[in-house]
């Protein structure tokens, strides 16, 4: 063991959250170690807050400890409801005694809820995405299958898996006219193994 101590061990993957995106979600700047305090506050105003935070283990004292930190530091993240908030709508993200400010130059900085939930998964390792499934897709294939093409410019040709990329393409060989000619397929252009 190092002699550094404090949040350098290993990071655990955080919750999975759901954000709700019928809401408007702004980021708010607390003060340090403020963040907290200011989730509470904002949710006993029927704000919807997400502080995003992992699980760390840390050594403490000789022990291994394992506890929550926060992904941003002085940050989190408030959803408004433009019914609910209509009246008064970002002026009490600015009303608390532990916000700093909220991001955005003239005026707050609406983000997509989308976006949040894009950043939810990514901190639980939950990755949903096309370019994700595709590399998984990609790493079931064997080096040396001989697999049909199902779509694109050489529908049914064999093709031979010579190479699987990290970024999900799979570079095979086509026989065209006798000849071995090496193409970049993506997993769901290939069917079974024939």
């Amino acid at each position: 063991m190092g002699k550094k101590r404090g949040t350098n061990g290993p990071r655990i993957k955080g919750e999975h959250v759901t954000i709700d995106q019928s809401l408007t979600w702004y980021v708010v700047h607390t003060l340090p170690l403020h963040e907290a305090a200011a989730a509470e506050e904002f949710q006993k105003l029927a704000m919807e807050c997400w502080l995003p935070r992992y699980r760390v283990t840390v050594v403490r004292r000789g022990r291994k400890v394992d506890m929550q930190a926060i992904f941003f530091a002085s940050y989190l993240f408030v959803g408004l409801d433009a019914e609910r908030h209509a009246a008064r709508w970002t002026e009490p993200l600015f009303d608390s005694r532990h916000v700093i400010d909220v991001l955005g130059r003239r005026e707050p900085l609406a983000i997509s809820g989308k976006v949040l939930q894009a950043l939810a998964d990514r901190i639980a390792g939950v990755d949903e995405t096309d370019y994700a499934k595709r590399r998984k897709d990609a790493a079931m294939l064997e080096i040396g299958e001989m697999r049909r093409v199902l779509s694109g410019p050489f529908m049914s040709f064999f093709a031979e898996v010579e190479e699987v990329l990290s970024n999900g393409v799979v570079k095979a060989g086509v026989s065209i006219f006798g000849r071995h000619t090496p193409v970049e397929f993506t997993p769901d252009q290939l069917g079974e193994v024939a």
